[in-house]
């Protein structure tokens, strides 16, 4: 177990596949259509919309995000979402998918599982209850749901030419006897093994950043050792969302190994923003927040924060909109205040208040006095007096 850098306690299973998904893929490659993998997007939702811009897929073109879709980042609630409801979108099961679903109880309750929390659990439990806008109840309930969906997808696709898995294979296995301890955590035994594991087949596989595998940071990396037909043994494509050098997203075209890289949008860059200690300027080696904090900063307080921020942006909103009404003549009573409902405001016509406004009489109606030097304080009093008619 430790060989494969899992150290928990997992009730770790047999490998599932999915023949009739495996089926349609090999289809869609016979008849031209293009296929991609993606490697761990870990909760980049925004950087991953855009990268799925950037690849404009066609009607039948099909994506395969190779696992690690949750955790780390700043939205993995959303990011879950859309995976779920995108028809072009296939996923595998990684190894943090692995620890997030022993969160679910054999009652059907959700209870956080600690080791799960201790390593990116966190930024997802909490972009749940961003989602959900503090609705505890609601975010467990999502994410009881989100995660039984995620324990149900395969852990590796086999076509005629490629295998897409998450983390790799063990080369001391025969291919069709490994399960989840393997396809979900390997890693060196793996990656530095020098042959390759199926002559016929390359691997696709995200689970160890690419700089481990020799490669500069947000570059996919490629065997060194080749098929016989000229392929690379294995792909690695986890670039690295949060690397801090050149962090994004790559998908890679299997049939063509052309390469789409996004770099990781402004909006996804935590790992920035939490980069910044009292009395120490900023170094691009040391990314760690406050109190070891290796994840977006969505998961302070369980998203408490990121919701104390959303009100306050929605605050000042809702005060810039109040007032630009006021300057139309939309009134709001006295007293009102900016967590009220929109009822309880007048609106003033605009004719009606110039007709009143005409009524009153020109000129002014009441006077000021000014006195005079050398005026002695009796001739200021006769003088008020004669002016305002008070004998």
């Amino acid at each position: 177990m430790n060989s494969l850098s899992c150290k928990l306690n997992l009730p770790l299973g047999p490998s599932l596949r999915d023949p009739s998904l495996e089926a349609d893929l090999q289809a869609r490659l016979d008849d031209g259509h293009r296929l991609y993998v993606v490697g761990d997007v870990h909760g980049h939702l925004a950087t991953f919309r855009a990268l799925l811009h950037r690849l404009n897929l066609g009607p039948e073109d099909r994506m395969v995000c190779l696992g690690d879709m949750i955790d780390r980042g700043p939205n993995s609630a959303g990011l879950v979402a859309l995976l779920r409801d995108h028809p072009q979108i296939i996923c595998l099961k990684g190894n943090h998918e692995q620890m997030a679903v022993q969160s679910v109880q054999m009652d059907g309750s959700f209870e956080a599982w600690q080791p799960w929390m201790k390593r990116g659990g966190k930024s997802t439990y909490a972009s749940y209850i961003v989602q959900a806008e503090g609705d505890l109840w609601q975010a467990k309930q999502t994410m009881l749901d989100d995660f039984m969906w995620l324990d149900n997808l395969p852990t590796q696709i086999v076509l005629d030419h490629i295998r897409l898995v998450h983390a790799g294979y063990d080369p001391r296995m025969p291919l069709d006897m490994q399960g989840e301890k393997e396809l979900l955590w390997i890693r060196k035994e793996w990656f530095q093994h020098e042959s390759a594991v199926d002559p016929a087949r390359t691997v696709f596989f995200g689970h160890t950043t690419t700089t481990k595998l020799g490669d500069a940071a947000g570059e996919v990396a490629q065997s060194q050792t080749l098929l016989p037909d000229g392929r690379p043994a294995w792909v690695g494509l986890d670039v690295g969302a949060y690397n801090h050098v050149a962090p994004g997203l790559a998908a890679v075209d299997v049939s063509t190994f052309r390469v789409v890289k996004q770099p990781t949008l402004r909006c996804d860059r935590w790992f920035e923003r939490i980069n910044t200690r009292k009395g120490k300027k900023k170094k691009n080696s040391v990314w760690k927040g406050e109190e070891n904090l290796r994840e977006a900063e969505v998961s302070l307080s369980f998203g408490l924060k990121a919701l104390a921020g959303r009100a306050k942006k929605a605050r000042t909103s809702t005060l810039r909109a109040q007032r630009e009404l006021e300057e139309v003549g939309v009134v709001f009573p006295p007293g009102y205040q900016q967590d009220q409902t929109m009822g309880g405001f007048r609106v003033f016509k605009r004719a009606a208040q110039r007709a009143k406004e005409a009524a009153l009489p020109r000129g002014p109606t009441t006077f000021r006095v000014y006195r005079k030097r050398g005026m002695s304080p009796d001739e200021v009093s006769r003088s008020r007096r004669r002016l305002t008619g008070v004998s």
